[in-house]
């Protein structure tokens, strides 16, 4: 149901009382001038047959009939009289004018001057006649006067009368009342409805403004009402809207120059920023070039210390191997720099694929055993069957800081490298029983150069570049990093991968065919050592200490042949006329062979560094690979 408006309201409020008013005193009215001319009737009858009855004692006792009938009808001639009859004692009739009166036994119970029913349309009246209350003179008694008391009826008169003017009357009643009750009614609404409007337009004017108000409009205003019903109430709304659109110009006002000094500190804070760009990516550069130009006389420096190290002096070897210690220091510092740098440019740009997750983490946790077990550490790797969708070099790369951290920070006991399934994702995990962190330090734990117990900024302890490179790649890969860690019990970093389906071919981190590597090492330690590397990243591989073991082993056709240089002569001499010769990986000095035309595909320098060795063989197998696929035309299928 719709609510009302005020107008209505109003002229309800305003007709109301005066409508309940009008109903009461209509009812009032009606019911006092209907008992009015009821009582006006019935007053009239008890009348009539009070005057007849004495009229007709004497021809009731006579028996005088003539002088009833003129009696009766001298009084039906009266108006309303309907009929008029006389009756003796036994109720027979004596004289009847008029209509018929009512049977005897209908009237023998009437009491003298009651009113009684005669239908709807008239009314009887009754009385008895009774002897006179004769007095007379007694001769005997002296002056005393002696009278007669009443004694029964000796009659009965009964008179009807007609109520149809009666009932004309309360119509003629009814309608004054009506037409009067209805006229106020009338004159009280018109009266409501206009006084009402002094009201109602005023305050349905202040409605209308203050909606536009709420609207936006700050310029409305309310003309003065005629009436001056509600002129304080205008004149506020006026003034009040006035301050309001005042204030609401101040406000955008200094909106607007708000927004002019905020642009302008934008486009400061936008020149600072790409000045800060500008210079973090020129340090990036910087650090990127000195890295790379540093590396050759690092390189260098390496080969001076093993040849230095090769020299029959104690204290040349012992300097050989400070400075071969320094040196190493000194890589790492630049290769940190190096990845840090092109992170920063945004050089790197990642290549996620399936990837099998147990090879991946076997291949970095065996990268940092032999650390381990140098420090007396048990360095234990739980592999999963999963496979993980991520850039597998990228990944590796965080995994090995995150292992890095744990051998430098952990003095006794092991460390742990598992994975665990959870939903669509693999959680891999670094666990250790190192020195642990303070939960101050963990905010800005992957902070560049920040490091916990290294004050001193010993070499020897890192160079606070790991952790950092770690949270970088994670961000680029969209890998979750969480840590935990209590101060002397230990820590556990872990990565956060999503799972994926295994590849139905061959991609990047899957081996490239003909995965079979030989290694010719003249030490036969170093060659199993290369050996057990080999084995740990999924490569098959056989090894030859004597230049006489080359022939059969290079019939095997391997993808890749490992050697050192003092070996190179010896594999060059086999390597005469093979059609399709293995890639040929050198580690050690930059020796030269008998043989000019042997063909080196890459060198590594000692001391060994088995990630360089991993990435160089991927490097150079899938290059292989794809040169071969795209030659035929074919697919490269998975590895057997």
């Amino acid at each position: 149901m719709k609510p009302w408006g005020i107008k209505k309201r109003v002229v309800f409020l305003a007709i109301t009382p005066v409508a309940i008013i009008a109903i009461a005193l209509t009812s009032y009215f009606l019911v006092v001038r209907y008992g009015d001319v009821e009582a006006a009737l019935r007053n009239r009858g008890e009348s009539m047959v009070r005057q007849l009855a004495p009229a007709a004692e004497y021809g009731t006792f006579s028996g005088n009939r003539r002088e009833l009938l003129r009696l009766a009808q001298s009084a039906a001639r009266e108006p309303d009289v309907i009929a008029v009859t006389i009756l003796d004692a036994a109720y027979q009739p004596l004289a009847a004018a008029g209509r018929d009166s009512p049977h005897v036994e209908t009237t023998k119970f009437f009491a003298d001057g009651r009113m009684v029913s005669g239908g709807n349309a008239a009314e009887l009246f009754h009385v008895s006649i009774r002897q006179p209350n004769l007095a007379f003179d007694d001769p005997f008694q002296g002056n005393e006067t002696f009278s007669l008391a009443p004694g029964a009826p000796i009659g009965h008169i009964v008179v009807e009368l007609s109520r149809d003017d009666l009932d004309t009357r309360k119509r003629e009643i009814l309608l004054v009342t009506l037409m009067v009750t209805v006229t106020t009614l009338a004159i009280s609404l018109l009266l409501a409805y206009r006084l009402g409007r002094d009201i109602t337009e005023p305050v349905t004017a202040l409605e209308g403004a203050v909606a536009k108000v709420r609207a936006g409009r700050q310029d409305v205003r309310l003309r003065p009402h005629r009436s001056g019903t509600l002129a304080a109430l205008e004149e506020g709304f006026n003034e009040m809207a006035a301050e309001l659109d005042a204030t609401h110009r101040r406000s955008a006002n200094a909106l607007a120059h708000s927004e002019e000094e905020l642009a302008r500190q934008l486009q400061i804070a936008e020149a600072k920023k790409e000045e800060a760009e500008r210079a973090s990516e020129g340090k990036s550069r910087f650090l990127a070039a000195a890295s790379h130009d540093l590396r050759q006389p690092l390189h260098a420096l390496t080969l001076f210390a093993s040849e230095l190290g090769n020299s029959k002096g104690a204290d040349n070897r012992r300097l050989a191997a400070q400075i071969d210690t320094a040196a190493g220091a000194m890589g790492e510092l630049l290769d940190a720099l190096l990845e840090a740098s092109r992170l920063d440019l945004g050089a790197i740009a990642p290549h996620r694929h399936p990837v099998a997750l147990g090879p991946l983490l076997i291949n970095a946790a065996d990268a940092h055993r032999q650390t381990a077990k140098i420090k007396g550490l048990r360095l234990v790797c739980r592999p999963a069957s999963a496979w993980v969708d991520t850039d597998p070099h990228l990944l590796r790369r965080m995994l090995g800081n995150l292992i890095a951290n744990a051998v430098r920070y952990t003095h006794h006991g092991r460390i742990l490298i598992a994975a665990r399934s959870r939903g669509s994702w693999v959680r891999i995990e670094v666990w250790d029983t190192g020195i642990g962190i303070e939960p101050d330090h963990l905010p800005s734990l992957f902070h560049e150069f920040y490091q916990v117990d290294n004050a001193e900024r010993n070499a020897a302890k890192g160079l606070g570049l790991g952790l950092a490179i770690v949270a970088r790649l994670g961000e680029l890969l969209g890998h979750r990093i969480d840590v935990a860690s209590r101060p002397g019990r230990g820590s556990v970093f872990a990565v956060t991968v999503p799972k994926a389906t295994p590849a139905a071919y061959v991609r990047a981190e899957t081996l490239p065919p003909r995965s079979r590597i030989a290694v010719r090492m003249a030490d036969l330690a170093k060659c199993r050592e290369i050996g057990e590397l080999l084995r740990g990243w999924g490569y098959q591989h056989q090894c030859a200490c004597a230049d006489h073991e080359l022939p059969p082993l290079l019939a095997t056709e391997p993808a890749a042949l490992i050697t050192d240089s003092g070996s190179l002569d010896g594999v060059a001499l086999a390597l005469r006329g093979a059609p399709r010769p293995p890639l040929l990986i050198m580690i050690g000095d930059d020796g030269q062979s008998r043989f000019a035309a042997i063909s080196i595909a890459g060198r590594l320098a000692m001391p060994l560094r088995p990630a360089r060795l991993r990435a160089l063989l991927h490097h150079l197998l899938q290059e292989r690979a794809d040169d071969v696929a795209g030659a035929d035309g074919t697919p490269i299928a998975s590895p057997g």
